[in-house]
């Protein structure tokens, strides 16, 4: 859901002027006395004092009173749709720097004392939305009491009221296995927790025990392709375009840096050998990891996606470095190699060769090694230079 842009009148709080707001009341900032006030509104003041200058000659300044800007966290609440929004100030004295709600630290000084360490005490805001920091929209709750709340405003749906709906248990290959009452009787009957079940049918995690989990009753097979990624992956290989020294792409993503799963143009795909159902590579020498289950205890959906190529960088004869060979990391049987890209595009889109024979070596008809679309690529016995005649 996207973000609205907020301006900076919107709300007192981003009101960075030394003139009082109506009716605008000002106390010491707890622990900083001397150093900071906090508004009725959740303004915090910097206050205007001698600071030693940091010299060799010495000497004093007189500070200037000043409002401090304070951040805006934003999280998606995906129950309705809505952001939730906390006001917060990072705060300095001799060096030390500490953040701070300011809602709570302005329900502390303006509303009631309370255990500022007691992380169970939270604040909550009457009309709901967290960039109204004036007094008057603040109240106390226990993390029960929140809780409850938002239950019943239908901003939070109770773990109990899923844990009691039926639920359907899937293979890793997507297969219905069986079809529980509710997630508490699946959790009675497999011996997993029924709250980790919930976790995965409520959409924060993909598999619970290599199992999915949704809820209702299902016959049908999952679409294992239509299961995403929990958070966004970049489309282009930034870390390697910036040791490249690129700024910017003026023209299309050169296959090396382009990391979106979609085929480019004229691109073909192919198994890598020896690691048929869980690599594939392209003509144009993109390594793609196929979606798969992992091993080991977690057990962990992993979709599709583009390797990250690695390159061997040296240093030429000029004391630059430049970029060498191109490699992919593929793991199998929880084993980790560095395999070859060139001769793996050679071998499958251009001509089989002895893979293991280490005297063949692989080329590049333009000289950049990072080119390693079939059609640039030569195949040649030990050192050989592309200067010479090929016949």
């Amino acid at each position: 859901m996207a973000i609205k842009k907020i301006e900076r009148s919107d709300f007192p709080f981003q009101n960075t002027s030394l003139s009082n707001l109506v009716r605008e009341k000002w106390k010491d900032f707890p622990g900083y006395e001397g150093y900071y006030k906090i508004s009725n509104y959740g303004r915090i003041k910097t206050l205007s004092r001698e600071t030693l200058m940091n010299s060799p000659a010495g000497g004093v300044y007189m500070s200037q009173e000043k409002i401090r800007k304070t951040k805006m966290e934003i999280r998606l609440n995906k129950t309705v749709g809505e952001n939730l929004y906390t006001v917060m100030i990072t705060l300095s004295m001799n060096g030390v720097h500490k953040s701070f709600s300011v809602p709570r630290m302005v329900y502390f000084v303006f509303g009631e004392k309370f255990d500022l360490d007691d992380r169970s005490t939270l604040i909550s805001y009457k009309d709901g939305d967290g960039r109204n920091t004036h007094i008057s929209n603040l109240s106390k709750k226990s993390a029960r009491e929140l809780k409850l709340r938002t239950f019943e405003l239908g901003r939070a749906i109770s773990h109990l009221s899923v844990l009691s709906k039926p639920v359907t248990q899937f293979d890793a290959n997507g297969h219905p296995v069986q079809v529980y009452r509710s997630m508490y009787e699946a959790g009675k009957k497999t011996g997993f927790r029924g709250r980790n079940i919930g976790n995965v049918v409520n959409g924060d995690t993909h598999m619970y025990k290599g199992f999915f989990w949704k809820l209702g009753k299902h016959k049908r097979k999952l679409k294992l392709n239509s299961i995403s990624r929990k958070s966004e992956r970049a489309n282009i290989h930034r870390s390697l375009m910036k040791r490249l020294g690129i700024q910017r792409l003026t023209k299309k993503i050169p296959p090396y840096l382009n990391l979106s799963t979609e085929s480019m143009v004229g691109e073909l795909w192919k198994d890598v050998p020896d690691y048929e159902g869980l690599y594939k590579i392209s003509n144009l020498g993109r390594v793609k990891a196929l979606q798969k289950v992992s091993s080991g205890k977690q057990q962990k959906w992993m979709p599709e996606q583009i390797q990250r190529i690695q390159v061997d960088f040296r240093t030429n004869n000029k004391g630059q470095e430049v970029p060498g060979s191109t490699f992919a990391s593929m793991a199998k049987d929880r084993r980790k190699k560095l395999v070859s890209i060139p001769r793996l595009v050679y071998f499958l889109f251009v001509k089989k060769f002895d893979l293991s024979d280490t005297t063949w070596r692989v080329y590049y008809k333009d000289g950049n090694s990072l080119n390693v679309v079939a059609a640039n690529l030569l195949l040649k016995r030990g050192v050989y230079s592309i200067l010479k005649s090929d016949t």
